[in-house]
């Protein structure tokens, strides 16, 4: 691969480079606003360093004009496309129950959403031979690729990037 080439592996890591930002960098912005903050897209209530959800909250922060309009940790991360989590599914019975697996996928990320809005599934790619999940947390991956082992047995294997927060999680018969 190409110098030039923004996700190039270098001989030091084995991660893309978009993998090794550090979280200071993502969250700064949110560091530095004192008081109560809501996200502008998905509605996310922050405060001391912590993200919630909470919709009556967040309807009197967006009439408080002291409330910080930003975007949360989870919508920055979709918005600048880092991803932490990749989910590759090669089951050959992925076709006849992708209804049900795409039901489960999105039932797992809307509980992991409600304790942890950085927590989302950002792409969901559908090759002929494999379906691709792109997560902006390792551990929502983990959990999707867990819960489709016990929805529907098969084999999990769960990859670990060394020194990096990236996780590709394999689901297959």
């Amino acid at each position: 691969m190409s110098k030039n080439n923004t996700i190039a592996l270098t001989e030091k890591h084995n991660a893309p480079e978009h993998h090794r930002i550090k979280a200071q960098q993502l969250y700064h912005s949110f560091h530095a606003q004192p008081g109560h903050s809501y996200c502008t897209k998905c509605g996310a209530i922050g405060f001391n360093k912590r993200w919630y959800i909470d919709p009556a909250q967040e309807h009197v922060l967006r009439r408080n004009k002291n409330a910080n309009a930003v975007l949360c940790p989870g919508c920055l991360r979709l918005e600048q496309q880092l991803f932490e989590g990749e989910v590759v599914l090669t089951n050959s019975r992925c076709l006849t129950l992708m209804g049900e697996i795409v039901a489960l996928i999105k039932h797992t990320e809307g509980k992991s959403w409600h304790n942890n809005p950085g927590a989302r599934i950002a792409v969901i790619i559908d090759d002929q031979d494999f379906f691709h999940i792109q997560t902006t947390t390792r551990s929502l991956a983990e959990r999707i690729g867990k819960d489709l082992q016990s929805a529907f047995k098969g084999k999990l294997e769960v990859k670990r990037t060394k020194g990096e927060r990236f996780a590709r999680v394999y689901w297959s018969d």
